[in-house]
C-alpha cells in the first residue's frame, strides 16, 4: 500500500477508460466539431475542424460540457503518455485496429500486449485528470476507481 497514493480498482479503471474511448470520446468529438484523426495527428489544430452554427456558451449552458476542452484534453492526455502507450491508444482505441495489428506495431508478444494495452490504458486515466484542469473542463472527469 502507497502512502501518497490510495489503492485503485484496476478492473474499473479499466473499464472506465475503455468506456470513455467508446462511448464518450465518439459523442465529444461530435459535439466539438472534430474528427478521430485530429487525435492522431502530430499538432491539434486551434480551430474546430468543422463550423460551429450555434452560440458556443449557449450549447455549454445546454450541455454543461465544454466538448473543445475536453478533446483537447484527450489529444494531451494521449500525447504526453509513453510512445509504446501512444501508439496502444491511439492505434487501438482511437482507431480502432486489431490486437493482432497494434501488437506488432509495438513489436510485443501477446502476453506482454496485454500488459502494455493495461499500462496505456492506467497512464491515459492519470494523464487525463491532469489535462482536464490544465484546459480548465467542466466537469472533470475522474476515469480512476478509488473504491
Amino acid at each position: 500500500m502507497s502512502l501518497l497514493f490510495p489503492e485503485i480498482n484496476k478492473k474499473r479503471t479499466l473499464e472506465n477508460v475503455s468506456s470513455f474511448f467508446k462511448k464518450d470520446l465518439p459523442r465529444l468529438l461530435l459535439m466539438s466539431g472534430r474528427n478521430l484523426t485530429d487525435l492522431s495527428s502530430p499538432k491539434l489544430s486551434a480551430a474546430p475542424g468543422s463550423p460551429n452554427f450555434g452560440n458556443s456558451n449557449e450549447d455549454k449552458l445546454i450541455n454543461g460540457i465544454d466538448a473543445e476542452a475536453m478533446v483537447e484534453a484527450v489529444y494531451d492526455a494521449i500525447h504526453h503518455c509513453s510512445h509504446s502507450s501512444q501508439i496502444i491508444l491511439i492505434e487501438l482505441f482511437v482507431k480502432r485496429k486489431s490486437w493482432q495489428d497494434v501488437q506488432a506495431m509495438v513489436y510485443s508478444e501477446q502476453y506482454k500486449f496485454s500488459y502494455l494495452r493495461r499500462r496505456a490504458m492506467f497512464d491515459f486515466a492519470n494523464s487525463f485528470d491532469y489535462w482536464q484542469k490544465v484546459h480548465h473542463c467542466q466537469p472533470i472527469i475522474s476515469l480512476t476507481d478509488f473504491s
